[in-house]
């Protein structure tokens, strides 16, 4: 070869170099943007929902669930009155989901998602809008776990670009979308977990251990079940902690004292946890949840929003018998099934069992699986696992975000089948038409018991949505209402918003067809 020679890969790897800042830029403005606009809201003149008189609960406000509402109130509550308690007011708008202590009105939710929205409120209280920031908390979260979505992936040997599609699905693809525009613990939750699960892929030393502790109290402060999901986590990191050496025909077993470093991490929030709940029940260990809701408000319950007589009140949740009912609705049903709202999931799946396959990483992908495995089955386990009124499967909304980590490698692996990539378009089309469809118009679709049995039956699938868009104009989008509603009907609004969210995802995945990882040039 002559000096004047140059391999084609070197201006491969430039051309693609320069893309990919483009790409980069391209996620970051798209997605910051596009999960803005559907951040839920009305006006009349004044933003509405900013004080307490305006706080409307009809279907697509920002309260039209008595989930975002009740923890809402607690933040109110704690920034304006510096108490956990809720007055009469607050506790009748925060109804059914209050809770009547021996201290008083108490939101019947662990006050993690509250607590969070404290900052963002206090901001808001500055700009002339608490409900708006504190409602952003969530949708900062989603982000955030596009990122470590996007990270595990990376983590696992996929490309830049196909982790960045991982992200992407995630965000617009799954009931991760019309979630972010609530005040719960999903997204959240989700985060926990994500970052623990980031924290125990790396060293073990005490300062990761500590932090762990950390990530694991913050997550039982979002939810309770969140401790029993991630014990794969704890019990990983334990085995990490342990050496097992034979020597002379004895085997000894060796423990690093630095994971003690969990409980140093942990205590704090433990403890914070014990005071709200002394504040709020009059005993460190007692749970709101364990005394079930009051009952003193029902007569100012939304009509939209119906609370069963077996779920006023609860116990240990966790039923075997249940489990069978549960995994048909998380699998099978119309009503509640991951692979009706959000089938994109299927590419996930395939990433994953193709990693664990290679044994290098078949020990993280195994503890990816074992969590996945895990919030399936305490969910399933549940009383009503379809989690009331809600849009698609709320309360798998971790197992959904680890599942589309696996989306990436799968790109990677499968790239040059054209029907994987028809596959891929067509459950992406279908599962981002889908999910917009819910977070521009309510989350609150009934169970099916429910919807057929009201005066006048209405559809319990995502049908619902389509109706109130279609026949009533529904849309929840602030920016829509306040702008976008001049030029486009909802439902046009709602297939651009769509389109956009394909067109970037089709963008990047085309990028991610001609992307060569490292080992490959």
């Amino acid at each position: 070869m002559g000096d004047g020679y140059v391999d084609k890969n070197y201006y491969l790897i430039i051309i693609m170099s320069k893309l990919k800042i483009l790409l980069y830029l391209l996620y970051f403005v798209s997605t910051i943007a596009m999960v803005s606009v559907i951040i839920k809201g009305q006006w009349d003149g004044n933003l509405l929902f900013q004080n307490l008189d305006s706080k409307l609960t009809s279907l697509g406000s920002p309260f039209e669930s008595s989930g975002s509402t009740s923890r809402y109130i607690l933040t109110e509550a704690i920034v304006e009155d510096n108490t956990f308690l809720l007055n009469e007011v607050r506790a009748k708008f925060a109804a059914p989901d209050v809770v009547k202590s021996s201290k008083g009105y108490i939101s019947i939710f662990t006050p993690g998602a509250s607590f969070i929205g404290v900052p963002f409120y206090r901001l808001g209280v500055i700009f002339g809008f608490p409900q708006i920031a504190t409602y952003l908390s969530t949708a900062l979260f989603a982000l955030a776990n596009a990122f470590l979505i996007i990270k595990i992936s990376r983590k696992l040997g996929a490309g830049e670009l196909s982790s960045l599609i991982s992200g992407l699905l995630y965000l617009f693809a799954t009931n991760a979308l019309p979630y972010l525009t609530t005040l719960t613990q999903h997204h959240a939750s989700t985060f926990f977990i994500l970052l623990g699960t980031v924290n125990a892929f790396g060293q073990r030393n005490l300062k990761n251990n500590i932090i762990f502790g950390i990530i694991y109290g913050s997550a039982l402060l979002m939810d309770i079940p969140n401790g029993i999901i991630m014990l794969p986590l704890v019990f990983y990191i334990a085995f990490k902690q342990i050496k097992i050496r034979e020597i002379a025909n004895k085997i000894k077993v060796y423990i690093k004292f630095n994971f003690l470093g969990i409980l140093i991490g942990l205590l704090p929030l433990l403890g914070l946890f014990g005071f709200y709940n002394y504040q709020t029940t009059g005993s460190y260990t007692t749970l709101a949840q364990f005394i079930g809701r009051s009952d003193e408000f029902a007569d100012n319950v939304s009509t939209e929003v119906k609370i069963p007589e077996d779920r006023k009140s609860i116990n240990i949740p966790f039923q075997t018998r249940n489990q069978l009912e549960g995994f048909y609705i998380f699998l099978i049903s119309d009503q509640r099934s991951i692979f009706v709202y959000h089938p994109i999931i299927l590419i996930g799946i395939i990433g994953l069992v193709t990693l664990y396959k290679k044994r290098i990483i078949r020990g993280k992908t195994s503890l990816l699986l074992s969590l996945i495995l895990m919030n399936f089955l305490i969910y399933t386990m549940f009383p009503d696992p379809t989690g009331s009124w809600a849009f698609g499967p709320r309360y798998l909304l971790p197992a959904t975000a680890l599942l589309m980590i696996g989306a990436g490698s799968a790109i990677d692996i499968y790239k040059k089948s054209r029907w994987f990539v028809i596959l891929f378009f067509i459950l992406t089309t279908y599962s981002v038409s889908i999910n917009t469809l819910g977070a521009t118009t309510t989350t609150q679709v009934p169970p099916k018991v429910e919807a057929v049995n009201l005066p006048n039956p209405i559809p319990y699938t995502y049908e619902y949505n389509w109706q109130l868009m279609t026949e009533k104009g529904l849309n929840s989008s602030l920016f829509y209402n306040l702008y976008a509603n001049k030029y486009v009907s909802s439902l046009q609004y709602a297939a651009l918003y769509a389109g956009a969210a394909i067109l970037l995802i089709s963008v990047i995945c085309i990028a991610a067809l001609f992307e060569k990882k490292k080992e490959e040039i």
